[in-house]
């Protein structure tokens, strides 16, 4: 009986893995794609997303308002979509030789 609790809590402590890369938890959304479901969020649970990054929505309806899927956008986008890892790679900074500059 104490080796089926066991596996038990250890199947528990684990359907919410932490895979190699970081966080990871299943989306039932838009097949599992999370640039989608952050993007887009769920317009049908009746909120919309605010910013992805910091996991902040905006409830569009209190009447048909769901809060599972709000709350996995809290949840998942901040993971998916750190500060800064979301956004754009290239630097403000000039790369090129000054004297390929002409006027």
């Amino acid at each position: 009986m104490k080796k089926l609790l066991w596996t038990a809590l250890l199947f528990c402590m684990t359907s919410g893995i932490a895979w190699a890369d970081g966080y990871y938890e299943y989306i039932p959304y838009y097949n599992n794609d999370p640039f989608t479901f952050c993007t887009r969020g769920v317009p049908q649970d009746c909120w919309a997303p605010v910013s992805k990054e910091l996991g902040i929505y905006t409830v569009t309806n209190q009447y048909c308002f769901n809060a599972y899927s709000a709350t996995m956008f809290a949840r998942v986008c901040p993971k998916a979509f750190p500060m800064g890892g979301g956004g754009s790679s290239k630097s403000a900074v000039s790369t090129r030789d000054s004297a390929d500059l002409s006027p």
